[in-house]
């Protein structure tokens, strides 16, 4: 271990604090986000061997026909392009278009793979597909158009298609958190970092992506407290099914846990029941989340 570096994180804890939320805001200029974040991403064992391990538990991906939605450095593509007949890579970010092509072309699969530059939303495919892969996700689904993007692709997928992911489950504790005054959410990056716990993990919702028509969610629960203080966050975590038999529980690279400021504070004792309003749109953004507590 090197300790040197170990005792530089340890001195600069507070100021990593948002270091994660700065890596993995949209960069207008970037048209995407910052370079350091696919960085993270590529580096993420748990991650990429979630997706590996769903690629080779499907036997059917041999000779099959995929579309793969927002390739970026393309850590995924390289695991499955060997297998598969045919292979439609959407990426909208124009950075990275050189990239992409002279990646492409270092492989012996290049002439198995058309690149298409075009919004995943709107994009159009010459052909139904037998899969479609895109792990364009933000926890809860909140900043990213994951479910959009889905439910249109879905209208490429012949009748025993898959979609990679295919679910995810999300779920919530109340807590009492340390925010700054102009942050409104921040992802986990160190246990230090975590809020102050005051209730149980429970469940918010299910997307199953082949089948989920809503376009958010807008739910109304009661949970108990286990703890007398004050209410102001939430601790959401979301939990992915790659395929059945793969799964990915977020780690720092993608669909982190992250605090979310409530709309109201509440104070609490042991043994409340908490009600809680909760509602946002997918793909809006985690700042526009409404989470009411009575």
């Amino acid at each position: 271990m090197n300790k040197e570096l170990f005792e530089k994180v340890i001195d600069n804890y507070e100021s990593l604090k948002y270091g994660l939320l700065d890596a993995q805001t949209f960069n207008e200029a970037h048209y995407g986000f910052p370079e350091v974040y696919y960085k993270i991403m590529e580096t993420d064992e748990q991650r990429v061997n979630a997706f590996k391990k769903a690629f080779e538990l499907n036997n059917n991906f041999k000779d099959a026909v995929v579309c793969e939605i927002g390739v970026g450095t393309m850590p995924l593509t390289k695991l499955y392009m060997p297998h598969v007949k045919k292979a439609y890579l959407i990426e909208n970010n124009p950075d990275l278009i050189p990239f992409i092509k002279k990646e492409v072309a270092k492989h012996p699969w290049a002439a198995k793979v058309e690149v298409i530059f075009a919004d995943a939303l709107t994009v159009e495919l010459p052909e139904k597909v037998d899969h479609v892969i895109g792990e364009l996700m933000s926890i809860y689904c909140a900043n990213e158009f994951q479910v959009q993007i889905f439910q249109h692709m879905r209208n490429y997928l012949k009748p025993k298609g898959k979609l990679f992911p295919n679910r995810i489950v999300n779920f919530a504790r109340l807590c009492e958190a340390e925010i700054d005054e102009d942050i409104h959410h921040y992802p986990v990056m160190f246990t230090r970092h975590q809020p102050m716990f005051l209730s149980q993990q429970f469940l918010v919702n299910e997307i199953e992506l082949l089948k989920e028509k809503k376009q958010g969610v807008k739910l109304s629960f009661s949970v108990p407290v286990l703890f007398t203080g004050k209410v102001n966050a939430l601790y959401l975590e979301s939990y992915v099914e790659v395929t059945e038999g793969a799964n990915f529980t977020g780690t720092d690279s993608l669909m982190p846990p992250t605090v979310l400021k409530t709309t109201n504070t509440l104070d609490v004792k042991a043994g409340d029941l908490i009600h809680i309003d909760f509602s946002f749109d997918y793909g809006s953004s985690l700042d526009k989340i409404s989470c009411f507590l009575s």
